[in-house]
């Protein structure tokens, strides 16, 4: 029996990573020898397998190395054209089909990637020649942020090239490498996050970005987030599907901060525009978040008054509540917490907030009246300052309308915003964004009741200090198992 295939063979003037004569033999061909007596012989070019039942003869005319990949090191990596473009057809077209490509230079035949290193554009070099698994110092056996960054890299060139096979190879890797630290997740997202832009999520960055969503005390407050860059933090701060509330979320900011306190200070001043100081508790607000050095201190007076005035004798974590601003009758604006509307007269199927008064007579109401919201002073629920339609199709984070408001009796432009927050832990999922996207509300972490430790280091400076490794996780808890991915 006699069976002749052809398959490339690099020349000696640069050889890859090979632990065997047959190396590079396709995967599905010396599956078929794993049983067998081999033996191999290779003379000018030709590489011939022998055994007892059959002889298999492989025609391979050493391959030349005709192109040149350099990275952003500046380091060339040699290739084959044929090889590549065997494996992607954007490098087919762009080596045989004279595709137009900025950063091919047809005359040199040299292909620059300036979005990755050398050892990242050998990796995919060693895939596309060998098959199979990447080469040794990309082991996700011993985790770290460079192992991290240089997988989320190759998957980016996969991406950019259509290399399929090392695509679904490098996204395997990474999630299996996200389950074994969670922490690295943060430096998966912030890799893709400088390649691709924050704007745009693919299957592995969203998976790291769930990640985080989930695990914040993990992956963010574990270290992870002193890796990440201004542009990365930013789009975390502003993302409102993460599992913390706005201290937590001041948290993250400083712990990035701290990492590098004389460069950071700055910009951590400016990224703190994103906190809403009002939905953190008063004796919080006058301690770590002043002595953070990021809020003017006029801002946070400001806060805690308006936290004051609505959440007196009140506990803010078991309460409904509106932020209601911006409005012309300035009495309307404040904290407004949810009571029951059978103290005030109402029947039990209407829905009341109440912004509570010193003098006890001022309570500003804010309710819902068959199918439209009124802001109207407790003592006088038929004379409205505003009003608007509860429409039926809106989202169910925005359970009061925070916007299309109208003056009605002793009103006065402007109209105000509301904002609707179910509760503490959850502010940050239900505030509107322009970049909003409509989710499930999460249920509470049971971390803490697995952990009691954990409700007091949140609070204290724990996750402030600096950690150099990637901290292991501490507890697995219900949420995390009952969400425990399945790899493909």
């Amino acid at each position: 029996m006699l069976l002749s295939l052809s398959y490339p063979i690099p020349s000696n003037s640069y050889s890859y990573p090979s632990t065997s004569a047959t190396s590079s033999i396709p995967a599905f061909t010396a599956a078929l020898f794993q049983s067998s007596s081999i033996t191999v012989i290779q003379t000018r070019g030709i590489l011939i397998l022998m055994s007892d039942q059959f002889q298999i003869l492989f025609s391979c005319q050493t391959q030349k190395m005709d192109v040149t990949l350099e990275g952003k090191d500046r380091v060339s990596v040699p290739a084959s054209k044929s090889i590549l473009a065997s494996n992607s057809h954007v490098l087919e077209d762009i080596f045989y089909k004279q595709e137009a490509c900025q950063y091919y230079d047809a005359g040199a035949s040299k292909l620059v990637i300036g979005f990755c290193t050398n050892e990242v554009i050998r990796a995919a070099v060693h895939h596309c020649f060998c098959g199979g698994e990447l080469p040794p110092d990309f082991d996700i056996t011993t985790p770290s942020e460079d192992v991290a960054r240089k997988l989320a890299q190759l998957d980016h060139l996969s991406k950019v090239f259509k290399l399929c096979a090392l695509g679904e190879v490098t996204y395997r890797a990474l999630r299996k490498l996200i389950n074994r630290r969670p922490v690295l997740a943060c430096a998966i997202f912030d890799e893709l996050s400088y390649r691709e832009g924050k704007g745009a999520v693919d299957s592995i960055k969203r998976y790291a970005l769930d990640t985080m969503r989930d695990m914040p005390m993990d992956t963010l407050l574990s270290g992870g987030v002193q890796w990440m860059t201004e542009e990365s933090v930013e789009a975390i701060m502003q993302d409102q599907d993460m599992d913390v509330d706005e201290f937590y979320m001041f948290k993250i900011l400083k712990a990035w901060a701290g990492a590098d306190a004389d460069n950071r200070f700055a910009t951590a001043r400016q990224l703190a525009r994103h906190i809403q100081l009002t939905f953190i508790q008063p004796e919080l607000l006058m301690s770590q978040v002043k002595e953070s050095g990021y809020f003017d201190n006029g801002k946070i007076a400001e806060a805690v008054k308006l936290i004051s005035d609505g959440l007196a004798n009140r506990d803010p974590n078991e309460m409904e509540r509106v932020l209601v601003e911006g409005a012309g009758t300035e009495i309307v604006n404040g904290i407004y917490c949810r009571v029951d509307g059978g103290e005030l007269g109402m029947g039990e199927e209407e829905v009341l907030f109440v912004k509570e008064a010193d003098d006890g007579f001022s309570d500003v109401g804010l309710y819902l009246w068959g199918t439209r919201w009124h802001i109207a002073m407790c003592v006088d629920f038929s004379n409205s300052f505003y009003s608007c339609e509860d429409p039926p199709d809106k989202s169910p984070h925005e359970f009061v309308p925070a916007l299309n408001w109208v003056v009605e009796h002793g009103g006065a432009d402007p109209v105000p915003t509301c904002t609707y927050l179910p509760n503490t832990r959850f502010a940050r999922i239900s505030v509107p964004s322009k970049n909003y996207v409509e989710s499930i509300i999460l249920a509470p972490n049971l971390e803490e009741m697995l952990d009691p430790s954990i409700a007091e280091k949140r609070r204290s400076s724990y996750f402030d200090k600096s950690i150099n490794d990637v901290a292991e996780k501490r507890t697995l808890t219900l949420e995390q198992m009952m969400n425990l991915p399945q790899d493909r």
